[in-house]
């Protein structure tokens, strides 16, 4: 659950002795929606059974878990419960934790958020998840018998230090690992024991996988297939390590006009051991399958690492005019400049 959009997919297939349910029905409702939808079925003392989308709930509540929201009547609200509300400052419908009790109500915050949303008074708390099923197994941590203690590790901070702690020491592993992949002698042994790389043209599933590692923070919207876009996945032992993708951008996409390979990422665990030259290859020959001249690409100049791949396949700096006056505003915004590389086919 964002901070915003508690969840976007709504079901209330799986309830039992409801004459308001449907079995294996899903309905995408906006915020609103959701919260007119919510605030029926508990007025008619009915659970809600319901996917979170997003992470401010994290690690006890992840994205896609499935919630069981129930009526507050059902018992009476205390200090760690997880609640469905109407957000103070825009009325809004989220799904966070109970902190604190105050005069005036709940104080109420997300376990992952920096800030609470304040305090809530006790009528502008519509349910309460019962139940957290996470890959078909319910998931009690987060709203049993430690609630109590989960509300005073959040109202303290402690929760976000532990989040900052893991991602320093995150950091530092991933330092001292690009430092062993800079040694031909680790990669060499690292392809020697690797498993077995499967590339293949992604499906939904796998575009969804790979939104998911890119952007942690970002539901997934799914879209119509584009003619003009090809997607490939590396996997290992089913998880996916890589990806990339093939664009074909025509005239009216000016000045983004040609061939180009965009998205090109390997797991930093997984770096050094060839996945990316594969990834890269694939784009190559299906431009040559449509008969391209040449392959664009972009990266961010600092990418050293880039470079030397790119170079190695035969890539060259290139400057388009067209594109540079785009590139160069990139830069005043963002403080790093994009360069662009072009492979011509013999």
């Amino acid at each position: 659950m964002s901070k915003m959009d508690c969840f976007d997919n709504l079901s209330s297939s799986g309830m039992p002795d409801s004459q308001y349910v449907s079995q294996g029905g899903e309905l995408c409702l906006s915020n609103l929606g959701q919260l007119a939808l919510l605030l029926a079925m508990m007025e008619r003392g009915v659970p809600l059974r319901t996917t979170a989308r997003g992470y401010s709930m994290q690690p006890f509540i992840c994205d896609k878990d499935v919630l069981t929201i129930s009526p507050v009547k059902d018992r009476q609200l205390s200090l760690g419960d997880v609640v469905a509300f109407t957000q103070p400052d825009n009325g809004r419908l989220a799904i966070h934790r109970i902190i604190e009790q105050t005069d005036d109500g709940w104080l109420i915050r997300g376990d992952n958020c920096p800030e609470p949303d304040g305090v809530v008074t006790t009528e502008k708390i519509i349910g309460r998840v019962s139940r957290i099923e996470r890959r078909g197994r319910e998931a009690h941590l987060g709203i049993g018998k430690a609630r109590p203690l989960i509300a005073l590790l959040n109202r303290g901070n402690i929760l976000l230090r532990r989040t900052e702690f893991l991602l320093l020491l995150r950091r530092t592993a991933g330092r001292v690992l690009q430092c062993f992949q800079s040694f031909s002698l680790y990669r060499r042994l690292i392809k020697l024991i690797a498993p077995r790389l499967v590339i293949s043209v992604a499906d939904e599933d796998d575009l969804e996988a790979v939104h998911s590692l890119l952007n942690p923070c970002v539901p997934y919207r799914r879209q119509n297939p584009n003619p003009n876009v090809t997607n490939w996945v590396a996997k290992s032992k089913g998880k996916i390590i890589g990806f990339t993708q093939y664009v074909y951008h025509p005239q009216e996409h000016y000045p983004w006009v040609g061939h180009w390979l965009f998205s090109l990422h390997v797991r930093a665990r997984h770096r050094g051991v060839g996945i990316g030259e594969k990834l890269t290859m694939c784009v190559v020959d299906k431009a040559k399958k449509q008969d391209a001249q040449e392959v664009l690409l972009v990266f961010f100049e600092d990418n050293k690492r880039a470079f030397r791949l790119y170079h190695k396949l035969g890539f060259d700096p290139v400057t388009l005019p067209a594109l540079e006056p785009l590139l160069a505003e990139e830069k005043v915004k963002t403080g790093r400049r994009r360069i662009v590389m072009r492979k011509k086919m013999r």
